[in-house]
């Protein structure tokens, strides 16, 4: 299991879990379990660094703490709580080689692409998967097991029941957190981690609920929201912080209405989260669509994410490259089912694909998990099911990126967008490359209106300027096949597909 209780060897990038029960007294009963009852506890790692942990209550009288397990060897641990019997405990645990890749990070060599905490490249093929955890949603397992198939690497979900309320993660009365709803979050979470490790989970706590947003400056309860949030899962290496969703971020002297959040409360949030935060989960936010991102330059934030619709040509994901160093993603485009393109399998093939070479990510969007499931085409729901009930067709390309990946041992690493190289028509060429190897998408669209196009017949072709001796290979991101190998001399070099439709055009120098 990569979410350990009770044991003493957890596997390296794992989760170590104490669980511990409280043995509270009548007088301790009084006061509150999850507000008044402190319980912190204090890593010690093999090499002597220290990261102090927040616990949380889990009900029945048991308090657990979790840690990422993020350096092999000995590891102990000492309690620290307001309570005696939860006060001044101590063990240890220890830390042994797994095969499990680990937290998001920035790739040390390129600060737009993400690494696993192993130093592997991370893949960015994202989904909206909103109600994931949500406890009224039938088909959750069937959904990621079906994601890992389909080649997904990072899904977008949100705490809510109700799109635009986060009431259910509180009791009735609003007086205290509903711990069973938790559970239930918790399950499905340890689950995705237990099964498919990979997959990268960005957790929305507040989602779309603006009232709880500007309820946050002064309700101490809206405040724990984060602060559970991040006791229960900032431990988990599948696990990165999204604040809110589709909010419309103004400015501070701004009147409220409607989805509008003052940029400062966003900042707030954001700031009290990554001052907690103890094992260095990334953090960003998303808003509102074609209003970019209003928080490049703030400390706290790990990610640029966008809204947009329609970048096949990627244009905006290069034009923040030039204002952040960090990774920039177009997380919401068109869904499969809201604002639909006419040719969703190629839509979305040729989204991520010129995401990938702009030197960005893009997430796909497929049924409609923004509300709950209805058997038809809303909630979550499992990919190939939806597939073979005609529902989805969208995403049926993204284990050829895995493919092309692998087949040819590339990441996107150090590589430079040039679309100028293969003469600046993003909308049907993309190029990105090193000195040494070249990557075109000819992405071929019969038409000028990305909501409409579809791959053209005519055979593409494209003209460069080869500085050496270069090997050419054609792949066809449509069946995941390659075709065909050709020397280059050095020169200007006409190269034509093999056939209709789009095509990824591979240079490496020999």
């Amino acid at each position: 299991m990569n979410l350990t209780q009770g044991t003493q060897h957890v596997p390296h990038y794992g989760v170590f879990e104490l669980s511990l029960g409280a043995n509270l007294t009548e007088e301790e009963d009084t006061r509150h379990p999850i507000f008044e009852i402190a319980f912190t506890v204090v890593f010690t790692r093999p090499d002597g660094s220290t990261v102090t942990a927040e616990g949380f209550y889990d009900g029945h009288e048991t308090y657990k703490c979790r840690a990422y397990a993020d350096a092999l060897g000995e590891w102990q641990w000492k309690t620290q709580s307001n309570t005696p019997f939860l006060n001044d405990q101590t063990g240890a645990f220890i830390v042994v080689s797994s095969n499990l890749k680990g937290q998001l990070k920035h790739h040390p060599d390129d600060p737009y692409q993400f690494a696993y905490d192993n130093g592997e490249w991370f893949l960015h093929i994202g989904d909206t998967g909103y109600r994931y955890v949500t406890d009224i949603e039938p088909e959750w397992k069937a959904y990621i097991d079906q994601a890992a198939t389909a080649g997904f690497t990072k899904i977008r979900t949100w705490f809510n029941r109700g799109r635009y309320d986060v009431q259910a993660l509180y009791n009735p009365e609003r007086t205290t957190l509903n711990l069973p709803y938790w559970q239930e979050i918790d399950r499905r979470m340890t689950y995705a981690l237990n099964t498919h490790p990979n997959i990268m989970f960005k957790l929305i706590p507040y989602g779309e609920d603006t009232q709880e947003l500007l309820r946050y400056e002064n309700d101490t309860l809206t405040q724990w929201v984060a602060r559970y949030a991040q006791a229960r899962f900032s431990a988990f290496p599948n696990v990165h912080w999204c604040v809110s969703n589709d909010r419309e971020i103004v400015p501070n002297d701004a009147a409220l209405s409607g989805r509008k959040i003052h940029e400062s409360m966003i900042d707030r949030i954001a700031k009290d989260m990554a001052a907690r935060e103890p094992w260095g989960t990334l953090l960003t936010n998303h808003q509102l669509r074609w209003s970019g991102y209003s928080f490049c330059d703030a400390e706290w934030s790990d990610i640029v994410t966008l809204e947009d619709l329609d970048q096949v040509h990627g244009e905006l994901i290069l034009e923040y490259r030039k204002k952040v160093n960090v990774p920039v993603i177009n997380d919401e485009d068109r869904y499969e089912h809201y604002r639909p393109p006419e040719h969703p399998r190629y839509f979305f093939r040729r989204l991520m694909w010129a995401s990938l070479l702009s030197g960005g990510h893009t997430t796909y969007c497929g049924t409609v998990t923004f509300e709950a499931y209805d058997g038809k085409l809303r909630g979550m729901q499992g990919y190939y099911d939806a597939a073979h009930a005609g529902k989805l067709d969208g995403f049926q390309d993204f284990l050829y990126l895995h493919t092309f990946f692998n087949d040819t041992g590339l990441t996107l690493v150090g590589f430079e967008p040039d679309d100028a190289y293969v003469g600046n028509r993003p909308t049907h060429r993309k190029c990105t490359h090193t000195d040494d190897t070249i990557i075109i998408y000819l992405a071929n669209p019969d038409g000028d209106e990305p909501e409409k196009d579809n791959t053209s017949d005519l055979v593409p072709d494209v003209t460069v300027h080869i500085d050496g001796d270069f090997v050419a290979r054609w792949f066809n991101p449509q069946t995941g096949l390659w075709q065909g190998a050709a020397e280059l001399s050095a020169g200007m070099q006409t190269l034509v597909a093999p056939d209709g439709g789009d095509w990824l055009l591979l240079l490496r120098r020999k």
